[in-house]
């Protein structure tokens, strides 16, 4: 018997059926690592640019910091400068005010010696040293002041004191005397000495009075004695 032959027919592979797997695989892999990159690349002057930001607003807060420093400089010598000026300008107000004083103290002796001459006076009086303080209750003031004889061996002096209080009272102006001010103590002064004789008492301002002046009359009883009638600005003590 003849032997068969098995004839077995070649597999035919088809070039590139695993590989078209690779190649696809590699693609994506390549893509991928492009976009892993690319976004690596981004963060980078993302980073970057954000750090230029950040380096930006320090030198800004670093300027600003130093206009605040100056301003501030700059307000620590403007405020010692307005309190020099402040304090020249007290300075000032208080020498023409103690030059002022000292005229009007002029004038009024030369008043005196004017008077004392026309009316044939022998003894001049005068007032002085006023001085007004505030009380532990509200409106009261404590004063205090001196009359003496400018003439030297001129005797005795008697007479009375009155006081009163000259500013502004519902919106007008009016002189009130001591005596009538309720709370004032005393009403008035009597006044005896040879050389001199010191006042005090207590004036009680009502609410509805603003004071501007206090006057001192002074209303002799003894013989060639003149009359006299002071006017003090109301000024209180520190």
């Amino acid at each position: 018997m003849g032997h068969r032959r098995h004839v077995v027919s070649p597999k035919i592979v088809v070039p590139g059926g695993g590989g078209v797997y690779v190649f696809v695989t590699l693609l994506v892999l390549i893509a991928i690592g492009a976009a892993f990159y690319g976004g690596m690349m981004l963060d980078d002057r993302e980073q970057a640019a954000q750090e230029r930001r950040v380096a930006a607003f320090a030198q800004e807060r670093t300027a600003l910091a130093e206009q605040i420093d100056e301003l501030r400089q700059q307000n620590i010598i403007l405020g010692r400068t307005q309190q020099i000026d402040r304090e020249a300008n007290r300075n000032a107000r208080e020498q023409l005010k103690g030059a002022q004083n000292e005229r009007l103290a002029l004038e009024k002796e030369v008043s005196f010696l004017r008077r004392l001459i026309s009316e044939g006076g022998g003894g001049i009086l005068q007032v002085k040293g006023l001085e007004l303080a505030e009380t532990d209750e509200e409106g009261k003031f404590a004063y205090s002041f001196t009359v003496s004889q400018l003439i030297q061996d001129f005797g005795l002096s008697e007479g009375d004191v009155e006081i009163k209080i000259v500013g502004e009272q519902d919106g007008k102006e009016a002189t009130v005397p001591l005596a009538k001010l309720s709370g004032s103590e005393p009403k008035g002064h009597k006044m005896r000495f040879k050389h001199f004789q010191n006042f005090e008492g207590e004036i009680k301002v009502p609410s509805d009075l603003e004071p501007a002046s206090l006057i001192v009359e002074v209303k002799p009883k003894t013989k060639k004695l003149i009359p006299i009638t002071e006017t003090f600005a109301w000024e209180t003590g520190d």
